[in-house]
C-alpha cells in the first residue's frame, strides 16, 4: 500500500499538482535518476574589477578510485549564450582555474558555469555524483572570498560512450503562482553596497520580486541586482529554490556567501 502511495503521489503530475497548491511542495527531485554527474550553476564575474577561482576535486578518483577521469566546465553569459567548454583530461585530486577576463576572450560581465564529470570506465548503476566545489572572488586584486555550489541545475550522463552527452535541468521545481517566500537572514544597513546574484536553475521562464522589485529570468538566465537601498530583503518567486549569492561591500572588505 505505502509503494502505491508513493508511486500515485511522487509522480510528476502529482508533483505539478503538490506544488501549485503548496502542499508538501516538492523543491528538486533527481528520482528515477542515475549514473549522473550533477552540477550546481557556479557564478563567474569578471566586471567592475572581479576575477573568479573556481577549485574542484576529481571525485571519481578520489571516492571510486577511476583513474582515468575526465571533466567539462561549460561557460555561459547572462543571458544563456554558450561563450566556452574548456576539457580537463589529465586531473589532479585538487584543481583550480581562474576565470578573468582574459581567459573568457576579454569580457567584463558575468555569467554561469557547470562541471561534468565523465568516464568511459563501467560504473555503479545507482552512483550520483555532484562535485559542490568552492568558487572565490577577488575585487581589485584582494583576497578572495569563497564559497560553495549553491543550488543542483543541470546534469548529464557520466559515460560518454556516444560522445554526444544530453545537459538536462528541471532538478529544481517550480510553480504556476509566486508561492515560495524566502527571506534572508542578515541586515544589509550597515554595508556600503550588496548585491544579490541569481541564476535560473530551472528549464522555464521564472518570476520573482525582491521586495517590492519584480523581475523575470528565462531558463538558465542569470541577474545582479543592487539591494543598497534596502535593510532587509524578502523573496517572493515560483521557483521552490531559488537562493541568491550575497555580495556585501564594506570599504576594502568583501564578504559572498549563500543567503
Amino acid at each position: 500500500m505505502k509503494s502505491l502511495v508513493s508511486l500515485i503521489t511522487n509522480n510528476k503530475y502529482s508533483i505539478n499538482i503538490r506544488n501549485l497548491l503548496n502542499i508538501k511542495p516538492v523543491s528538486l527531485s533527481i528520482k528515477n535518476l542515475n549514473q549522473i554527474s550533477v552540477s550546481d550553476a557556479f557564478l563567474w564575474r569578471t566586471d567592475n574589477g572581479f576575477n573568479t577561482v573556481f577549485k574542484f576535486t576529481d571525485i571519481l578518483n578520489l571516492f571510486y578510485k577511476i583513474k582515468n577521469s575526465f571533466i567539462e566546465i561549460h561557460f555561459y553569459s547572462k543571458t544563456n549564450k554558450k561563450i566556452k567548454v574548456i576539457n580537463f583530461k589529465n586531473l589532479n585530486l585538487s584543481n583550480k582555474i581562474e576565470i578573468n577576463s582574459q581567459f573568457l576572450d576579454d569580457m567584463h560581465d558575468y555569467g554561469v558555469f557547470y562541471i561534468y564529470h565523465f568516464t568511459n570506465t563501467e560504473i555503479p548503476k545507482d552512483i550520483i555524483i555532484s562535485n559542490r566545489c568552492y568558487t572565490g572572488y577577488s575585487k581589485n586584486n584582494n583576497l578572495h572570498s569563497f564559497i560553495h555550489g549553491n543550488a543542483l541545475a543541470k546534469y548529464t550522463k557520466i559515460n560518454n560512450k556516444n560522445n554526444l552527452p544530453n545537459y538536462n535541468s528541471n532538478i529544481i521545481k517550480k510553480t504556476v503562482f509566486q508561492n515560495q517566500t524566502y527571506k534572508i537572514q542578515k541586515l544589509f544597513q550597515d554595508f556600503n553596497r550588496s548585491e544579490l546574484f541569481f541564476a535560473n536553475p530551472t528549464n522555464k521562464k521564472i518570476n520573482f520580486s525582491v521586495n517590492k522589485d519584480i523581475y523575470a529570468l528565462k531558463n538558465g538566465c542569470s541577474l545582479l541586482i543592487d539591494i543598497s537601498k534596502y535593510k532587509t530583503i524578502t523573496i517572493k518567486s515560483n521557483c521552490l529554490f531559488l537562493r541568491p549569492i550575497v555580495f556585501s561591500y564594506k570599504n576594502e572588505f568583501l564578504d559572498v556567501h549563500h543567503a
